[in-house]
């Protein structure tokens, strides 16, 4: 949608601009093109298709298309800082604009132009699906809970979870629907993630369990005055849902209703978070163990971010629980799109079916978005 306004736009405007300016040589446009000027290169796309001062090429002129509306559309995402600090994409724009011109210059582009969007959206649109929160893989995550002894009563089938390292990987990703509807600048946005312990290393390596996340939000940001005097960048409030996919006695589900404040302090990332929770009759106690709310702390040092992940039920007496969580990561030979990762977590509700359950994690592995 966005390339298709963009050329609407860019055709509009370019009739405009040659009614008031002398024509220009083809030459002179290619120069303009090549230097990044968005009119010049929608221009040279049209002379390409049309064959007009030059000889027709529609591979080179759905290029030089793309070319000019991938700038206009940089152009404005650079003007909108917060549409760009909420949806900042993980592959590298280089890498991605050198995929897409190899891709286009060895395809047979159709003549029909309908027929020519409909192959490159197939063929190299995102959609406008991001990532949302880590894609990791950890081929090596070991666990102090020997799984196999637990009640076969209450855990049915986990006498074959006799493996204290497991591979644990995580797939999550975002759409966002709506920008600015109500006039605040804010976004709408669902999201979606699954995370899986695999017991690999066992005999008949199963998956131990899944969780699976759907949720839907909203992001407001903070005035200007707010922002400088408290470093509070924005606002989100969110529902989300979170189930291992189970029947009883193995079924574990919550839903949640929260509310995010994200702060910003130069180099360190604040994230407050509160919820109201709503949890079925399996893990009612869920609250006790994992509290209403957490803290996020990210920060940035170089080419290494540090993360620490707080809960706590905030019980001041012997029934206090909670659990605390350290990450770290690092590009893979400068990479802006891979990155080595270590994890670790003490305390309760390092899954669903583990909410109340202690235990200890090390993980080590691949970071795909950070």
């Amino acid at each position: 949608m966005k390339l298709l306004l963009w050329l609407i736009f860019l055709n509009i405007a370019l009739i405009a601009d040659s009614m008031k300016q002398p024509a220009r040589s083809f030459q002179d446009i290619e120069k303009s093109a090549r230097s990044g000027d968005r009119y010049s290169q929608y221009q040279l796309a049209v002379m390409y298709e049309t064959g007009s001062g030059t000889e027709q090429n529609m591979r080179k002129a759905f290029y030089w298309y793309k070319q000019a509306a991938h700038n206009a559309i940089v152009n404005i995402e650079a003007n909108t800082s917060m549409s760009v600090d909420k949806q900042v994409y993980q592959i590298d724009p280089a890498t991605d604009k050198e995929m897409q011109k190899f891709g286009i210059e060895h395809l047979d582009m159709p003549k029909n132009s309908e027929e020519r969007k409909s192959l490159v959206s197939t063929m190299f649109s995102n959609f406008g699906i991001l990532p949302h929160e880590k894609n990791y893989l950890l081929p090596f995550s070991y666990t102090t809970v020997d799984y196999e002894k637990r009640n076969s009563i209450d855990y049915p089938g986990y006498n074959v979870f006799n493996s204290n390292i497991e591979t644990e990987f995580q797939i999550s990703f975002k759409k966002t629907f709506s920008y600015n509807l109500l006039d605040l600048n804010e976004i709408l946005s669902f999201g979606y993630t699954q995370k899986v312990w695999w017991q690999l290393y066992s005999a008949s390596a199963p998956f131990r369990e899944t969780n699976y996340k759907p949720e839907f939000w909203i992001t407001i940001p903070t005035t200007r005055a707010l922002d400088s005097q408290s470093g509070l960048k924005d606002i989100s409030i969110g529902f989300l849902h979170e189930s291992n996919g189970l029947g009883e006695p193995l079924s574990r589900d919550w839903n949640q209703v929260y509310s995010d404040l994200d702060f910003q302090y130069n180099d360190l990332l604040i994230q407050l978070r509160g919820w109201y929770v709503h949890a079925s009759r399996d893990n009612k106690d869920i609250t006790s163990y994992l509290g209403y709310g957490h803290m996020k702390f990210k920060y940035l040092y170089g080419q290494h971010q540090f993360e620490l992940t707080l809960r706590d039920n905030l019980y001041f007496n012997r029934n206090n629980r909670g659990s605390i969580e350290g990450e770290w990561s690092y590009p893979i030979n400068n990479s802006k799109n891979n990155f080595w990762y270590i994890k670790g977590f003490s305390g309760y509700g390092a899954s669903l079916m583990d909410y109340n359950h202690q235990q200890n994690r090390l993980g080590i592995g691949l970071l795909i978005s950070r």
